[in-house]
């Protein structure tokens, strides 16, 4: 009986591919050797079973523990001096992982039922010696460089500043752009960049020099400002977070601005990869706009309005198209819209076009109006448009009325032109907050909006894009990922016949990519082909 239980547990291991190197037995503290790598399998007899481990102690050791049946109920223990001061794996059966540090006269203890067989290996043994990290893995290979050869920083920071940030590299893996900030002394954290989060830059060694790199496609397209010495004031973690703004400032070693700003705090520093697309009607100058004050029956506001048409526009014309900018001051006078659409109709690439810019008042009027007030829409399609439509001589036509709006603004614009179709017959949103629900949210990113859509009695036409940047951050979906909600509005948008242009971007929540897309949108949905 004995003799075929025995051949059953060699059968066994030669079946897992591990010869047997011994059968337990009681050898008291001196126990039986287990090398690493080695696998033993064995059958308990009527006393615990030990191994010895030729590992000194503070090792790190992992292994595998393997009961054969359910009903052995083995028990793994760690012993030290004979004493057992740790069960690694419990009465299980299946294979077990275990990891443990080696104590001083260590050894492995295997009780339970007389007659369980079970197999068992150290998979890995690293003394104390050997435990130290990897030496890092750099992307930029100019970092890795300056951080390995003494006095590289100091022979290359002269070409480095020559040449401009961010470090741009070709390697073998793909582009790498590596943001850098000499002199702070604290921290430098980056606001915008190839990220959905403001990440911090990382000190190298003992210098004064910061970096953050990382691996980007070729068409990336960014905005980005650096904050120095980021002030740690007492509060919650949003009004902590938001302590950046004020150390937030233009790069200082990149020519390369959005737009002529009055100091370096009001400015951002721009990437473009080597194969960004070309932004139709950019580079554009700012054009003097006469704002005027519209007051709305409707919300009992008064806001800035401007009207901005171009040289070539007459009322009669069929194709002029009438545009209707939210977040309009930002679209004029930092994005620098007018000029850009100016250039474009020059060019015979658009219509003549009439667009009023909507000024939002304020952060906290913006994100009570724009993303479901029906205030909001009625006041755009019943107070706005037919005030402009009355000033200028136009009679608006839904097909070629179109909104234009990003984040909430995108949100609002897909949402009104669902409201009032009699108004509004196509749509800009870009990086739309469909992430958005009314409290409390549900667990869909885009349920709320989904619903509208799945409601709506007809569909705009739709210039829909996100960046791939713009993730939920700490894996939470609610969070605020805009990339993903905007794709699935983009899905239930087409499953509904509408007429949808998807344009994504490789680049994040930026005004930078976004003026490029608007054009982009204005042309894809009325361009002249002729």
């Amino acid at each position: 009986m004995i003799a075929a239980l025995r051949g059953m547990v060699m059968a066994m291991a030669i079946w897992g591919g591990v010869g047997p190197r011994a059968m337990a037995q009681d050898h008291g503290t001196q126990g039986t050797p287990l090398p690493q790598g080695e696998t033993v399998t064995a059958t308990l007899e009527a006393v615990p079973a030990h191994y010895v481990l030729a590992a000194p102690a503070g090792s790190y050791v992992e292994g595998i523990f393997a009961p054969e049946a359910a009903a052995q109920e083995l028990v793994l223990r760690l012993r030290q001096g004979g004493q057992p001061v740790r069960q690694l794996v419990a009465a299980v059966s299946g294979q077990q992982r275990f990891r443990f540090l080696q104590p001083e006269a260590g050894d492995l203890q295997v009780s339970g039922a007389q007659g369980g067989a079970y197999s068992l290996t150290l998979t890995r043994i690293v003394p104390p010696a050997q435990q130290h990290p990897p030496a890092p893995e750099w992307l930029s290979p100019i970092m890795g460089q300056i951080a390995s050869q003494g006095g590289a920083l100091e022979r290359l920071w002269p070409q480095i500043v020559a040449r401009g940030t961010p470090l741009v590299e070709e390697t073998g893996a793909g582009l790498v752009v590596t943001f850098l900030y000499r002199g702070a002394q604290r921290n430098v954290r980056l606001l915008g960049g190839p990220s959905n989060d403001h990440d911090w830059l990382e000190r190298l060694g003992g210098t004064d020099l910061f970096y953050k790199s990382y691996r980007v496609a070729r068409d990336t397209r960014l905005s980005y400002q650096l904050a120095v010495d980021v002030p740690d004031i007492p509060g919650p973690a949003q009004a902590r977070r938001a302590a950046l703004l004020a150390v937030a400032q233009a790069d200082p070693l990149n020519p390369h601005r959005l737009a002529p700003a009055a100091d370096a705090y009001m400015a951002y520093s721009v990437f473009d990869g080597p194969e960004a697309p070309a932004q139709a009607g950019f580079p554009a100058q700012a054009l003097a706009l006469e704002w005027q004050v519209f007051g709305s029956g409707h919300l009992g506001n008064r806001r800035a309005i401007a009207l901005y048409t171009t040289p070539d526009f007459t009322p009669q014309d069929p194709r002029a198209v009438l545009a209707v900018v939210l977040d309009g001051t930002e679209a004029a006078k930092g994005m620098h819209l007018p000029d850009a659409l100016r250039q474009l109709a020059a060019a015979h690439r658009l219509p003549p076009m009439a667009v009023v810019f909507v000024d939002p008042i304020d952060a906290a009027r913006r994100a009570a109006e724009m993303p479901q007030d029906p205030a909001f829409a009625a006041m755009l399609a019943d107070e706005l448009v037919p005030r402009i439509a009355a000033q200028i001589g136009l009679r608006p036509d839904p097909a070629r009325t179109v909104l234009v709006g990003e984040s909430f603004g995108g949100l609002a614009a897909l949402r009104v032109a669902l409201e009032r179709p009699d108004r509004f017959g196509a749509v800009i949103a870009l990086s739309g907050s469909y992430w958005w629900a009314p409290e409390p949210r549900g667990r869909a990113a885009s349920s709320w909006i989904t619903q509208r859509l799945l409601q709506a009695p007809q569909m705009p036409r739709v210039f829909l894009g996100a960046g791939l940047f713009e993730t939920a951050r700490g894996g939470d979906a609610l969070a605020g990922d805009i990339w993903e909600s905007n794709r699935q509005v983009a899905s239930v948008l087409a499953a509904r016949g509408g007429e949808v242009l998807w344009s994504p971007w490789s680049g994040g929540h930026d005004r930078y990519v976004w003026r490029g897309k608007i054009t982009e949108g204005l042309i894809a949905l009325f361009g002249l082909t002729g």
